[in-house]
């Protein structure tokens, strides 16, 4: 049996499903990088997982990515929502959520999440983790 979890960015432009196997671990994390830091990001992932990120106005999608371009961010260019980082490994997307935009909202004590360092990492290294880590089966759907 499965979860299903459910949300959206502000305005609706960007809406989520993620399911995941009842008792998966999400492991939520913040990120240390300046472009998470300032839109206060709360990562949600589970390499089981299925994700799809359904843009329903996909005009209204930012895409935007930053250091190694190995990741790409998706905000609402409308609302400002970061909803979700997506890359491709191996030639499959892999993705993490921003638990921010679920509804109803995950239950986290916030304070106690830790803040994420990948600095040191290299190219290789970050895809790794991600492919290990981050949400493996990603659909991205345009209506």
């Amino acid at each position: 049996m499965a979860n299903e979890l459910q949300g959206a960015c502000h305005c609706g432009a960007i809406e989520v499903t993620l399911e995941v196997e009842k008792g998966t671990a999400l492991s939520p994390r913040h990120c240390g990088c300046s472009f998470c830091q300032k839109h206060g990001s709360l990562y949600v992932s589970a390499s089981s997982g299925r994700l799809t990120i359904m843009l329903a106005q996909p005009e209204r999608v930012s895409r935007y990515a930053f250091g190694h371009e190995t990741a790409t961010f998706l905000v609402c260019a409308r609302c400002g929502v970061m909803t979700a980082a997506v890359s491709e490994i191996e030639g499959r997307l892999h993705a993490v959520l921003n638990a921010n935009m679920l509804s109803p909202p995950l239950d986290i004590e916030r304070g106690t999440v830790p803040v994420a360092d990948y600095e040191a990492e290299d190219v290789p290294q970050r895809l790794e983790r991600r492919g290990q880590r981050w949400i493996g089966n990603v659909t991205i759907v345009e209506a």
